[in-house]
């Protein structure tokens, strides 16, 4: 790691490796050694050199060699407001630590959970979870933003020049900061302040040093150790090593790094994608949506606040793959989303937001069945109810669209209800829970169904030749057709039945006089089965020569009572 444990004299030395905020030291007698960074210092009233030496800088002794880098005649007289060109390593410096603004979901600062408003010293690391998200600031008042599935440690956060009782001048109590990125990605928004050194970033593979700017930073091991800076504001400067050449990367461009240490190309962003087909609200506890039109990658980020200080989930979404995000609360989320080039860089952002109102749930529905049949008048529903709620409202509609509502019950108690409907043709029906307080959640998926009509009555009766007996009724030409006949209007004694394909029924007139009953039902071709019609009432007289041999046979019995008269 860059900065942990290091001395102060390597620390001076790494300096020199950087570009300086104060200027470039040109002294007299150096020839062609290489400057340093330097500072400049901003003189005070009652300010000397021997008193700096004494409070800001590093030895008593220091005085010397600022007088000669300045070319001071006479070190004892300093002009208020005069500005002095100061080493950075002759400021003496101390610890400053970073605060944690914000932590969502799994944080952990070493392994212990995270708090919001706990410090975070120098050689400290912070870890985020999968659904875990933290915000930084630094003591220069810099913010970084530890995306979830994240480790990063502070490897150094001080203040140089710090005059221990806070008398020195105005430009001393500069900030020196670096960090180190082990997994994930951060967030950088650095504040536009003058510090000792640029604030760094490093990971494995990379250092990126900034300066006043807002950028982002991702190391995956994975992927060949590869190290990434994105620049959405400002510049930062991207080295690997001291053998390979570096890159600076401009506001609107990128950059990466990996094991191979080839030198990093400086490419744009992406443009941000088109998150319009997001809906503006979502009704299930899962919410879904797909983006069909992005043919690159995209890095997706759900936040509980517009800023993404609390992002509580990150996704990589391949194109063409449906977007899911589980597990959120009902309320309202922001999701931001950039693409993903080749080498891994990430883009510019868009941002979305939208409502979750999933709750309470609807309840389970039982009965009609989805797609069901059945004969015209009183519907029976049925449901599962939904225990957080205390009582259920149930739709019943005409149309998929629930424009042409016909039965609206609000404040159905129980699992069940039943509605009727005289009209025959196809029916959706919904439910939705209603808490005790009144709040109701959304309406769960509409199931449809049909009402078919009742069977017509059958015309009937004896058939021309007066030898049967012949029926019909109206009916559909695709159904079969199921009929009975029988001596009495329960039809427990059937005399005939029959399972036709045809509108019509002729069977032999059965020999014994007197009434006879019919009814019918039709069978669909997807297995519905109507309620029997209405029953039809037929008479069958006896025959003329029936009748004449029942006068005969009665003869004999009525001629002594003919004689009498």
């Amino acid at each position: 790691m860059l900065f942990r444990g290091i001395t102060d004299e390597l620390f001076v030395r790494r300096w020199l490796r950087l570009a300086w905020l104060g200027g470039w030291l040109a002294c007299a007698g150096l020839g062609a050694v290489a400057a340093e960074p330097v500072v400049a210092f901003t003189v005070g009233p009652r300010d000397t050199l021997i008193g700096l030496s004494e409070r800001v800088f590093v030895s008593p002794q220091a005085w010397r060699e600022v007088a000669k880098i300045n070319r001071l005649r006479d070190p004892d007289v300093l002009r208020p407001g005069q500005v002095l060109q100061i080493p950075v390593r002759l400021l003496r410096w101390s610890l400053a630590d970073a605060r944690i603004v914000s932590v969502s979901g799994d944080v952990r600062v070493d392994g212990q959970a995270a708090q919001a408003q706990a410090t975070l010293r120098e050689g400290q690391s912070i870890e985020t979870g999968a659904e875990g998200s933290a915000v930084l600031e630094l003591a220069d008042a810099s913010r970084v933003k530890v995306a979830p599935s994240s480790l990063a440690e502070v490897v150094q956060s001080r203040r140089l020049g710090a005059a221990a009782d806070g008398a020195a001048g105005a430009s001393t109590g500069l900030f020196s900061g670096a960090l180190r990125l082990l997994r994930g990605s951060v967030e950088v928004f650095a504040t536009k302040v003058l510090r000792a050194k640029p604030l760094e970033v490093t990971t494995p593979t990379a250092v990126i040093g900034v300066r006043g700017t807002q950028y982002r930073v991702g190391f995956d091991e994975a992927a060949n150790r590869s190290s990434r800076a994105e620049v959405i504001e400002g510049r930062v400067r991207l080295d690997i090593d001291a053998s390979t050449p570096g890159a600076d990367v401009p506001g609107g461009f990128g950059a990466a790094a990996d094991a191979t240490r080839a030198p990093p190309s400086v490419v744009r962003l992406p443009p941000p994608p088109d998150l319009s087909p997001i809906p503006l609200l979502f009704e299930r506890p899962i919410v879904r949506f797909a983006l069909a039109s992005e043919v690159q990658p995209l890095r997706l980020q759900v936040s509980a606040d517009p800023a993404f200080d609390r992002v509580v989930r990150e996704l990589r979404i391949e194109p063409g793959t449906e977007v899911r995000v589980a597990g959120l609360d009902d309320g309202q989320w922001h999701v931001r989303a950039r693409r993903i080039d080749p080498q891994g860089i990430e883009g510019f952002d868009a941002v979305q937001s939208f409502v979750l109102k999933a709750r309470p749930e609807p309840p389970a529905p039982t009965q009609p069945r989805s797609r069901a049949k059945q004969a015209v008048g009183e519907v029976a529903f049925g449901w599962a109810q939904n225990v957080e709620a205390r009582s259920q409202r149930l739709q019943v509609a005409s149309d998929p669209t629930f424009k042409n509502i016909v039965a609206d019950l609000p404040d159905v108690t129980g699992s069940s209800a039943r509605v009727d409907l005289p009209t025959p043709g196809a029916y959706f029906w919904r439910l939705a829970s209603v808490r005790a307080a009144g709040d109701q959640g959304p309406f769960g998926d509409a199931l449809s169904f049909e009402l078919r009509p009742l069977p017509e009555l059958a015309l009937g009766g004896l058939g021309d030749d007066g030898k049967s007996l012949r029926f019909s009724w109206a009916g559909r030409p695709q159904d079969r057709q199921l009929v009975e006949l029988a001596r009495d209007a329960q039809f427990t004694s059937i005399i005939a039945q029959a399972d036709l394909n045809a509108l019509e029924w002729v069977v032999p007139k059965p020999e014994q006089a007197g009434d006879y009953f019919f009814r019918y039902r039709s069978v669909e071709p997807d297995g519905f089965t109507s309620p029997y019609s209405a029953t039809l009432k037929t008479t069958v007289q006896p025959a003329p020569d029936t009748l004449w041999k029942q006068f005969l046979l009665i003869l004999p019995v009525l001629l002594p009572f003919l004689f009498t008269l």
